[in-house]
């Protein structure tokens, strides 16, 4: 299952940057830590991936999970945290996303990036479709002329009743309708098909700025034609570190990948 990362290292992970950013991809660097807490090497790596990316001028941006920067002690401590690193990454004019698909950290994650937004309008956060609440939560994002990438979500692992696909693909949807209606400069991170076809029927309609997302390895052709045919920014999420191992497990609850 090594084809959904981009590697161990940052190093490579840039260089898988690198080359498809000349395929004309867009590159959306993912490092992944284990979640035991924040701690000092964190900070640093990701500051030096940003440092690096600016150097190398790789066309992207920077998806990052707020648990390894201490979102469990408050989302204030996670801000101090994310501050100096969104700071260097728009020096370098790189947009850095958050990224909330854990439900039970998505109340956390919007209450950092609502904290954050006033001092960084290129900050972007993860709006899952799944959640009950992601009405209310892409209202509010709205109101504040935030960047918003939909996604469907992780599977919900408590006893309550379950959402069916159908629901969430309704719901994915509805969201996404209000997106191309209300908003712009934000991103359809899907894999399916069908939602797919319609954002680009809504993209026909409405003509707004957004881009797909995907994840890498998962469906890259059809990333490529998104682009060669159909002219629409893509970027692949390229997940990479030694806690990566989150990303597989994601690709295999959500059944875009078979269990080994």
């Amino acid at each position: 299952m090594t084809g959904y990362l981009a590697g161990n290292t940052m190093e490579e992970a840039l260089e898988k940057a690198r080359h498809l950013n000349k395929e004309g991809l867009g590159t959306l660097l993912a490092p992944h830590w284990p979640l035991e807490g924040y701690s000092d090497p964190v900070g640093k790596e990701a500051m030096e991936l940003v440092t690096t990316m600016g150097h190398r001028m790789i066309r992207g941006g920077l998806s990052i999970d707020p648990r390894n920067f201490g979102l469990d002690e408050g989302w204030m401590v996670a801000m101090e945290r994310l501050a100096p690193l969104i700071t260097r990454a728009e020096e370098y004019g790189y947009g850095v996303w958050l990224d909330t698909e854990d439900p039970d950290s998505v109340g956390a994650t919007i209450d950092l990036y609502l904290g954050l937004r006033p001092r960084f309008p290129h900050l972007a956060v993860t709006i899952p479709a799944r959640i009950p609440r992601a009405l209310s939560d892409l209202e509010l994002i709205r109101q504040v002329r935030g960047r918003i990438r939909l996604v469907k979500g992780l599977p919900l692992l408590d006893a309550g009743t379950p959402v069916s696909e159908k629901e969430v693909a309704e719901r994915f949807r509805l969201l996404m309708e209000i997106l191309f209606q209300e908003s712009n400069f934000f991103a359809i991170a899907t894999h399916d098909r069908e939602l797919l076809g319609a954002a680009q029927a809504l993209m026909e309609k409405h003509g707004k700025m957004f881009e797909f997302q995907m994840y890498m390895g998962v469906l890259d052709g059809e990333a490529r034609r998104l682009i060669y045919e159909g002219g629409h920014p893509t970027t692949l999420y390229l997940p990479f570190g030694t806690g990566a191992s989150r990303h597989l497990d994601r690709l295999v609850s959500t059944g875009k990948v078979p269990k080994n």
